[in-house]
């Protein structure tokens, strides 16, 4: 089965193409490891459906290598941190999961920036 090329054109016309920037990596998980691919080039295209290319070198990790910690942030903690460096509550819960719930870091971290 053939394509005629007019309808070709017509097809590439109605798709949509968007280049993604800012792309830091993309994990695609399955069950027992993970593709991680840094610094993809993450290409969106949309003709009816939306449609994701990714261009870059992957890499194999096993998700048993990943670590997860799972961080408890008191809602008396997050306005501590909100109160003392003049920020919103929800960018002090931010820099309480980056800082692993240590306060003093929290502030540290959002009075740098």
């Amino acid at each position: 089965m053939s394509i005629n090329p007019r309808d070709l054109q017509k097809m590439m016309k109605k798709m949509k193409m968007e280049e993604l920037k800012g792309v830091e990596e993309v994990v695609i998980k399955f069950e027992d490891y993970e593709l991680v691919i840094p610094h993809a080039e993450v290409t969106k295209m949309m003709m009816g459906s939306e449609v994701y290319q990714i261009t870059g070198q992957a890499q194999r990790r096993n998700r048993s290598d990943v670590e997860v910690i799972e961080v408890e942030i008191s809602d008396e903690d997050v306005a501590l941190v909100a109160s003392q460096t003049g920020v919103s509550e929800e960018e002090a819960e931010d820099a309480l999961l980056e800082s692993e719930g240590d306060i003093a870091k929290a502030i540290i971290l959002l009075k740098s920036k």
